[in-house]
C-alpha cells in the first residue's frame, strides 16, 4: 500500500526544467545511476489550480498541476486519480522526471502500486547525461527499467544529430547501467553505417562486464591490427581485460590484464601471448606481474616480475621508442621497513638482457639477496647525530667473479641550521669487504678496504625585498671533502660506475656509484645560487646556480685501469630555471671544460601548458661524443573542434630521425575522429617501424580504433 494522496492548491509553484541544459558537457556518460529509492512510504503531493477530491471513485486536478512523490515529479494540465487501483491517468501533455529518466509525452498512465506505467509519443533523456531521443511509446517497469518502442537515441544535441541509433525496441536497465537495442540501425551524417539485430551499450560510467570497443591500427612489420577487448567486472575490487588480437603479418595474439585491490594489497598481471609468429615461426610472449602490500604498520612489500620470450620482442611488438630502446628487464622482490630513525630493505633482483649488443661480461649481476640498513639518530638537541649506512649483498652471474660484499659507513655529523645559513661537519669510516668465488681467475678472494671520510658543508643565506614586493636570495655554499687514497684494484666491479657529473655531484662524498670503489678526494666545491620569489604567491620566478670543484691533489682511484685524473678544476656548472608566467617555464644547464675550452654537456628546455589542453615542449640535449639531439612535441587546438599533435625526436650526431609522430583530431560534442602516424627506431640496426592508428568515437555509444593521444603521451 502506498502513502496517502495529499491534495493541495498553490498557483505559484513552478515546475522544474524537464531536460538537461548543458550545451557541450565534458562527460559523455553520466555518473552511475542511483538505485531506485523506496517510494512506498513517501506521500503523494499534488499542487493544482483546481482540485476536485470529493468523488468517491475518482479525483481530479486541473490547471497548472504538479505531482510529487519522493524523486518523482509530474507536470501537466489535468490528472485523474483512481484510488481503488492507485493509478493516475494523464489525458494530455505530460512531463515526467525522476532521478534516472525524464519523459515528455502526449498522454500517460502510471500505477503507484507497482511503479509501472506508459507514456505515448515522447521525447526522453537520461537524468545527468546528454543521452536523449524520441519514441512512439515508453514503458516504466518496476521502477528500474524503461522500455522504448520505435525510437531513436543519440548523445548529440539539436533536431538534426550527427549520429543516431534507430531501433525497434530499446530496454534501458537503469539499475544496471546498460541499454539493449533490438532491430537497430546506426546512421552517421544521415548515412547508415551499421545494422544489428541486437546491440548493447553502457548508459552510464559504472564498471560492467562486456565487450569494449575494438582496436584498429597498422604497422609496417606487423601489418593490420584488429583487437576485440572484453572487460570482466569480477568484483568491486577485481577486474580483467581479455583481448584477442589479430596481426595480418604475425597471426593471432591473446592479450590480457588482471587488476586487484584490497585494504592492504594492490597488484596487476599484464600479458601478451602469440603461440606461433608467422615471421619467426616461434612462440612469443610478454608478461609483467606486480604486487604491492602493507602487511603491517611501517612495513611494505613489493614484487615485480617482468619477462619476454626473446631479445627481439619489443623490437617487433613495442609501441614506442622507449620500449624498443630498453636494454634489460628487471624483476625484483622487496621488503621495506621504516622507523623513526631507521630504514631497512631486503631485496632480490634479476635482469633479463634484451639488447643483443651487450656482451655477457657486461651484463648486470643478479643481487640475491641485498640487505640495506640505515640509521640516523640524534645524540643531542644541538644537532649532533650518529648515522650508519650499511649494505650486505650477494652478486651472481654466469660470467666473471661472483660473491658477497659487505659495505659499512658509520659517521658522526653536526647539523647546525639557523636563519642565516647552516654548518655541517662530518667524519666517518667506510669499510668494504668481500667473500668471492673467482670462478677460475687468479687473485685475492677476500679483499677488503677501509677509508676515513671527512667533510665540511657550509652555506649562507642573504635576502632582500625588491620594490615590487618580490624576494631575492643569494646563497653561497662551500663543501670540503677529504678522503685518503687507498689501493682498491683487487676489488671487483659488481655495480659501480662513474656518476654523471651534475650540480648534486658537487656535494657528494663519492664520485662513483655502487659500493666497489671509494674515490680519493682533497677538494673544495664552491657554489652560489640566487632565487627570485613572487611576493604575493611565494612561487619561484627564476633561479640560477653556479658551481665548480677545485682539486688539490690528483684522483688516483679509477675504474678499469683508467688514467689518474690530475686536472685542477672540474667542469664549470651552470643551471638556470625561469618561470615568467604560470603557463610557461624554461630550464637550461651547461658544463664547460675550462682546460679543454669545450662544452662537455648542455641542455635547454622550454615548456608551455595553456588553457584548453594546449601543450608544447622543446628540449635539446648535448653530451660530448655521445648525445646531440632534440625532442619537440605539441598538442594544440586549432579551432573549437580541430586539434593537432606532433612529436619529433632527432639526433644530430646520427643525422637521423629517432621518432616522429603527427596526428590530427576532430571532436564535437558527441563524436570524434583521430588519426596518428608514427615512425620510430625499432632496433640498433637502424630499422624503423611505420605505423598508423585511427580512432572513431561516437560518444556514449561506441568507439573503434586505438587512442592516438595515449600513444602521444608514452
Amino acid at each position: 500500500m502506498i502513502a496517502p494522496l495529499v491534495w493541495a492548491q498553490d498557483e505559484g509553484v513552478p515546475p522544474p526544467s524537464a531536460e538537461p541544459q548543458a550545451a557541450c558537457p565534458d562527460l559523455t556518460l553520466g555518473p552511475a545511476m542511483p538505485p531506485t529509492p523506496d517510494r512506498s512510504l513517501a506521500p503523494i503531493v499534488v499542487y493544482a489550480s483546481e482540485l476536485d477530491a470529493g468523488k468517491a471513485t475518482l479525483g481530479e486536478a486541473r490547471g497548472e498541476v504538479d505531482l510529487y512523490r519522493a524523486d518523482q515529479h509530474i507536470t501537466t494540465s489535468r490528472i485523474l486519480y483512481d484510488p481503488s487501483r492507485e493509478v493516475v491517468t494523464i489525458p494530455g501533455k505530460v512531463d515526467y522526471r525522476d532521478q534516472q529518466v525524464w519523459f515528455r509525452g502526449q498522454e500517460a498512465s502510471y500505477s503507484f502500486l507497482d511503479e509501472s506505467g506508459w507514456f505515448s509519443a515522447i521525447d526522453y533523456g537520461l537524468t545527468g547525461s546528454v543521452a536523449n531521443g524520441s519514441a512512439e511509446r515508453a514503458e516504466l517497469v518496476g521502477g528500474h527499467t524503461a522500455i522504448l518502442h520505435r525510437l531513436d537515441y543519440t548523445t548529440c544535441q539539436g533536431d538534426k544529430p550527427d549520429w543516431q541509433l534507430n531501433a525497434r525496441e530499446l530496454e534501458l536497465q537503469l539499475d544496471e547501467g546498460m541499454g539493449k537495442a533490438r532491430g537497430a540501425k546506426l546512421t552517421f551524417k544521415g548515412v547508415p553505417i551499421l545494422y544489428a539485430p541486437y546491440f548493447s551499450f553502457p548508459i552510464d560510467d559504472r564498471r560492467k562486464s562486456g565487450f569494449l570497443y575494438p582496436n584498429l591500427g597498422h604497422a609496417s612489420d606487423t601489418g593490420l591490427e584488429l583487437g576485440a577487448p572484453w572487460y570482466w567486472n569480477i568484483a568491486p575490487n577485481h577486474d580483467a581485460i581479455i583481448e584477442p588480437r589479430y596481426f595480418s603479418e604475425r597471426g593471432f595474439m591473446l592479450s590480457g590484464e588482471y587488476r586487484f585491490l584490497t585494504r592492504r594489497t594492490r597488484g596487476s598481471f599484464d600479458m601478451d601471448y602469440l603461440p606461433n609468429d608467422r615471421k619467426t615461426d616461434q612462440e612469443r610472449y610478454r608478461y609483467l606481474f606486480s604486487h604491492y602490500s602493507t602487511p603491517r604498520h611501517r612495513w611494505r612489500t613489493n614484487l615485480v616480475i617482468d619477462r619476454v620470450s626473446d631479445n627481439r620482442y619489443y623490437q617487433d611488438f613495442g609501441t614506442s621508442l622507449g620500449q624498443t630502446s630498453r636494454q634489460f628487464l628487471r624483476s625484483s622482490a622487496e621488503l621495506r621497513g621504516v622507523g623513526r630513525y631507521w630504514n631497512f630493505i631486503v631485496t632480490a633482483d634479476d635482469f633479463q638482457v634484451i639488447d643483443e649488443s651487450v656482451p655477457p661480461g657486461n651484463e648486470p649481476y643478479r643481487r640475491v639477496p641485498r640487505l640495506l640498513y640505515w640509521v640516523d639518530r640524534p645524540l643531542t638537541d644541538s644537532g649532533l647525530s650518529l648515522a650508519l649506512d650499511s649494505e650486505l649483498v650477494y652478486f651472481d652471474r654466469d660470467v666473471g667473479s661472483i660473491g658477497a660484499r659487505a659495505d659499512l659507513y658509520p659517521n658522526v655529523y653536526w647539523d647546525l641550521r639557523r636563519h642565516w645559513g647552516f654548518l655541517k661537519p662530518s667524519i666517518g669510516y667506510r669499510f668494504t669487504a668481500y667473500d668471492l668465488d673467482l670462478q677460475g681467475a687468479e687473485g685475492d678472494d677476500t679483499p677488503s678496504n677501509g677509508t676515513p671520510i671527512a667533510s665540511m658543508d657550509a652555506g649562507l643565506v642573504f635576502d632582500r625585498r625588491a620594490a615590487n614586493g618580490d624576494l631575492q636570495t643569494l646563497e653561497p655554499r662551500l663543501f670540503y671533502l677529504y678522503v685518503p687514497q687507498k689501493q682498491q684494484d683487487d676489488q671487483p666491479l659488481f655495480d659501480t660506475g662513474d656518476f654523471t657529473f651534475g650540480f648534486s655531484q658537487l656535494f657528494n662524498t663519492n664520485r662513483f656509484t655502487g659500493g666497489d670503489r671509494q674515490g680519493d678526494a682533497n677538494q673544495l666545491s664552491v657554489a652560489v645560487s640566487t632565487r627570485r620569489f613572487d611576493g604575493p604567491t611565494g612561487q619561484v620566478l627564476w633561479s640560477l646556480s653556479l658551481g665548480q670543484i677545485f682539486y688539490f691533489s690528483p684522483r688516483e682511484v679509477q675504474l678499469d685501469g683508467a688514467p689518474v685524473m690530475d686536472d685542477d678544476l672540474s667542469p664549470f656548472l651552470a643551471e638556470f630555471r625561469w618561470r615568467p608566467f604560470s603557463h610557461l617555464s624554461a630550464t637550461a644547464g651547461a658544463q664547460w671544460d675550462w682546460q679543454g675550452n669545450d662544452l662537455d654537456l648542455g641542455m635547454f628546455g622550454i615548456q608551455y601548458r595553456g588553457d584548453n589542453g594546449r601543450r608544447a615542449a622543446f628540449e635539446y640535449r648535448y653530451r660530448k661524443d655521445r648525445v646531440d639531439q632534440f625532442d619537440f612535441r605539441f598538442f594544440w587546438p586549432i579551432t573549437a573542434q580541430w586539434r593537432a599533435l606532433s612529436r619529433v625526436n632527432y639526433s644530430f650526431s646520427d643525422r637521423d630521425m629517432l621518432e616522429f609522430q603527427a596526428g590530427v583530431e576532430y571532436e564535437s560534442c558527441c563524436w570524434a575522429v583521430r588519426t596518428v602516424v608514427r615512425r620510430y627506431l625499432r632496433n640498433r640496426d637502424g630499422d624503423y617501424r611505420n605505423a598508423i592508428y585511427i580512432e572513431f568515437n561516437l560518444k556514449g555509444l561506441a568507439s573503434i580504433g586505438t587512442r592516438g593521444r595515449e600513444l602521444f603521451n608514452d
